[in-house]
């Protein structure tokens, strides 16, 4: 018989009375999907044999670079605006970090906002000013790029008593 005929015999699987099994139908792209994937995962076992030092080495670049997209990739956090100050303008003292604004804290010098220490904290501690009294910048510095102002509130309980606040908490009357 040669190879060009066709054949006509039963298969051993039709004499025995069994259907033979339809092949599942697979969408061209499930296809390519898993031969791409296929080919990624050959391919990069093939270079952990051949140059470990770059397959690990491609995997911490993976890494770091994921971990710089998490940690710096932010963005979208409102910051409050700075207002342009002038020493002798008057100003509304306003906590912008606080919903619907804050009072204010007023301090001996700038710079010390973040004091954790209770103690230290009440012995630098000037006043609070409450939220929207009016006050008057005496002075404007920087410290550790963070700008402050000093302020002497002009109504209120703390009324002639100046101190240091970031320049965040003065808004604009």
């Amino acid at each position: 018989m040669s190879n060009n005929q066709e054949r006509t015999s039963p298969t051993p699987e039709e004499e025995a009375g069994k259907q033979p099994e339809p092949q599942a139908e697979q969408s061209p792209k499930a296809g390519e999907e898993k031969a791409g994937l296929g080919k990624f995962i050959a391919m990069a076992m093939a270079l952990k044999e051949k140059n470990p030092l770059a397959f690990y080495g491609g995997i911490g670049a993976f890494v770091l670079i994921v971990l710089g997209w998490l940690f710096f990739g932010g963005g979208g956090v409102e910051q409050a605006p700075m207002p342009t100050v002038q020493v002798g303008q008057t100003y509304q003292l306003v906590n912008p970090n606080v919903t619907g604004g804050g009072d204010v804290l007023l301090l001996q010098a700038p710079g010390r906002m973040g004091a954790t220490d209770p103690e230290l904290r009440e012995k630098e501690q000037i006043c609070v000013v409450q939220a929207g009294t009016p006050a008057k910048v005496l002075e404007l510095t920087t410290v550790s790029y963070v700008k402050y102002a000093k302020v002497e509130p002009l109504a209120g309980e703390c009324q002639g008593q100046a101190g240091w606040t970031s320049l965040v908490n003065l808004k604009s009357q």
